[in-house]
């Protein structure tokens, strides 16, 4: 086993902490020692801030545990009582108040949570949200100040504190005034939270009838007139997720037609990137199937899930499966994909994938559009960019099953890193895992932290912890995501609220790219980088690397547009012939087996172009992957919506006042195509 990270490190000892201050109360409340009670219960104050602040996984399993932060209170209070009745001589009234206090601060913070409850499920229950288009004639209250309502349970608990203090520090010095004081200031404050709560709460609370809100969002669609969706659903919604949606929001925007994305959870919202695409959320299908997209021809969807069926119902749009990345993996030709009625795949060996499921999708339904996503990457000069060369490890996850094993993270993850670190030549490690990674599988959730602590424990070693900390890029970092926060916060009361979605997304992404070019200048140059968030993008990281080790994912066949060395894990030892026969995109790849033999050529073919023997190889297999270069893959994925927009036209023309009741052929035969 490695060292835990830091991070996990420091969460350890703060729930350490917070479970040892607990005992500690209880021997004070044994011993009825106030001192002792006194520094436990700040320590218990001090671990619970520290763990909710920094979100330490052991939240969750307290939680579980059924010791969660409401018990955590209450145990707290229950405790304050105990020591009052253990301390010889101390005033019965002291006890009295804090009961009556506790009992009443618990009653007003279940009024609190109930109104808070009462509006978000009412707001819930509006039949969509939409974001970019003007649903002001609607009269929609705003909801509470969101100091009201966001973490409002821990708010609310920690109204407690003025009621412990005085309470102990009457104890201590046996004047009344403490715990009055201490019972007027909590309660008080408690009031006055929901007195400020009720006017918000009532406004919020006016809110249109399904019909009435319905009605307008149709009115606005046909101002609108969307002509292309992209639509996007999943059972267990998270921001890990939300790549598969996210990546093609850049290409939608630059599409000739006009673009509308459809979403089915609210929870979508929280993890979407900045764009100017307006959107509609629609979580029942019921209301989706009375939302009227009359020019709709096109519908395109980036994952196979069950509620893609609300949308596929629609006969006069075109149904397209565009996935989110092309990989050799099974998932990437599913017989699923037959509901649709096209595919569109980066290349030509997108289109052999789906030859493996014969009589399931034909060649008719296979179009190549390219990878639009991958117009920002450079190219590889056949050198490394700096004197220390970099190596990108960027496993796959471990996949809904124990079926197959897709990552190389739980039997070689550790030891690549062990030999990188020890090789000849100093090398910088970038590690970039999937977002998914040990989200199913505790045995890659550990290999994944074993990875992380190896690469902090080499940059302290090498850098120490201060020189780490002290680059002013760091500050530089803090403030954009400051800044970031502030774009992103939506309300009314928000510092950006009178922007436009246009004008936030340009104002988002120019402080995006800026906070990707701060983050490499935020540590040493020569140290690794381990990058789970946002910034930089995958993209970037390709950027500053030479040699990519992964696994059969998407993530390899982008890397191959770079034409730069990769290799691939042989996670299941097949001959080196035969798994390249199998897995295309390891035909121009170094291999590795779980033991990592086969590193040290990937890493000689990296330093020494001349002794890179799959160079032309990369060459050939970056065009069957991702296509040619020319056109651009932007222009073919623009070019294949046109074009499919038109076929849709023909099938289904726009119905205008004075042909309703023509029947779609005599339609066809007075007007023909429209054009786009």
């Amino acid at each position: 086993m490695g060292k835990p990270t830091r991070q996990a490190a420091l969460g350890i000892l703060v729930t350490a902490a917070l479970v040892l201050s607990y005992v500690a109360m209880t021997a004070a409340v044994v011993m009825a020692s106030l001192p002792v009670f006194a520094a436990a219960l700040a320590v218990s104050y001090a671990a619970d801030l520290l763990m909710h602040t920094a979100k330490y996984p052991a939240l969750n399993r307290l939680r579980n545990s059924r010791f969660g932060l409401t018990i955590r209170f209450l145990v707290r209070q229950l405790m304050l009582l105990a020591l009052c009745g253990s301390v010889s001589g101390l005033d019965p009234l002291v006890a009295q108040l804090a009961s009556v206090g506790l009992l009443a601060l618990f009653v007003i913070q279940v009024f609190y949570s109930a109104v808070q409850k009462r509006v978000s499920s009412r707001r819930a229950a509006l039949p969509f949200t939409a974001r970019g288009l003007d649903m002001d004639a609607l009269e929609i209250g705003r909801p509470p100040h969101r100091f009201l309502t966001n973490k409002h349970i821990r708010k609310m608990l920690h109204l407690d504190v003025p009621l412990v203090a005085g309470v102990l520090a009457t104890i201590a010095t046996d004047d009344l005034l403490y715990a009055t004081a201490g019972f007027g200031v909590s309660v008080g404050l408690a009031v006055l939270a929901v007195l400020v709560l009720l006017p918000g709460a009532k406004r919020a609370l006016r809110l249109p009838t399904p019909d009435a809100a319905i009605d307008e969002l149709n009115r606005q669609l046909a101002q609108y007139r969307p002509q292309v969706a992209l639509y996007f659903t999943f059972a267990a919604i998270s921001r890990d997720f939300m790549y598969q949606v996210n990546m093609w929001l850049e290409s939608l925007e630059s599409l000739d037609l006009r673009p509308v994305l459809v979403l089915r959870e609210r929870a979508t919202l929280r993890h979407l990137d900045a764009t100017s695409v307006p959107i509609v959320c629609v979580p029942k299908a019921e209301y989706l199937a009375r939302i009227e997209m009359p020019e709709l021809r096109v519908s395109l969807y980036p994952g196979n899930a069950g509620k893609n069926v609300h949308m596929l119902q629609r006969h006069d749009v075109q149904h397209v499966f565009i996935g989110h990345g092309d990989s050799d993996k099974l998932a990437s030709s599913n017989r699923v994909s037959k509901v649709f009625d096209e595919i569109w795949v980066a290349g030509r060996a997108g289109r052999d994938r789906y030859e493996r499921i014969r009589h399931a999708v034909t060649d008719q339904q296979i179009v190549e559009v390219g990878r639009p996503q991958l117009t920002s990457l450079v190219p590889w000069t056949g050198s490394v960019r700096d004197s220390v060369p970099t190596v990108i490890y960027a496993p796959t996850w471990e996949g809904w099953s124990d079926d197959a094993c897709y990552t190389s993270v739980i039997p070689s993850g550790e030891r690549l890193v062990r030999t990188l670190l020890g090789h000849e030549r100093r090398l910088r490690i970038i590690y970039k895992p999937h977002p998914l990674t040990g989200t199913r599988s505790p045995q890659a959730a550990e290999a994944h932290q074993r990875v992380i602590a190896l690469l902090e424990e080499d940059n302290e070693r090498r850098f120490g912890r201060k020189a780490l900390d002290a680059s002013a890029a760091v500050q530089g970092l803090a403030d954009i995501n400051q800044q970031l926060a502030d774009l992103r916060n939506r309300g009314d009361r928000a510092p950006f609220a009178d922007l436009s979605e246009a004008e936030r997304t340009t104002r988002i992404r120019e402080l995006q790219t800026r906070a990707g070019e701060l983050y490499w200048d935020s540590l040493p140059a020569d140290a690794h980088h381990v990058v789970t968030g946002k910034i930089p993008t995958l993209y970037d990281c390709f950027n500053h690397s030479d040699l990519l080790i992964g696994d059969m994912s998407s993530v390899v066949s982008d890397f191959v547009a770079t034409r730069k060395p990769y290799a691939i894990f042989n996670l299941e030892g097949l001959p080196d012939e035969e798994f390249r026969n199998e897995q295309r995109t390891a035909s121009a790849s170094y291999l590795l087996d779980t033991e990592c033999q086969g590193l040290e050529a990937a890493l000689a073919a990296t330093l020494d172009p001349a002794v890179d023997v799959m160079a032309p190889q990369r060459e050939q297999l970056k065009e069957y992957l991702l296509g040619t270069d020319t056109p651009p893959s932007t222009v073919r994925f623009n070019e294949a919506a046109n074009d499919l927009y038109r076929r849709g036209l023909q099938a289904f023309p726009l119905i205008t006042p004075e042909l309703q009741g023509v029947p779609p052929q005599r339609i066809r035969e007075q007007e023909g195509a429209q054009p786009v």
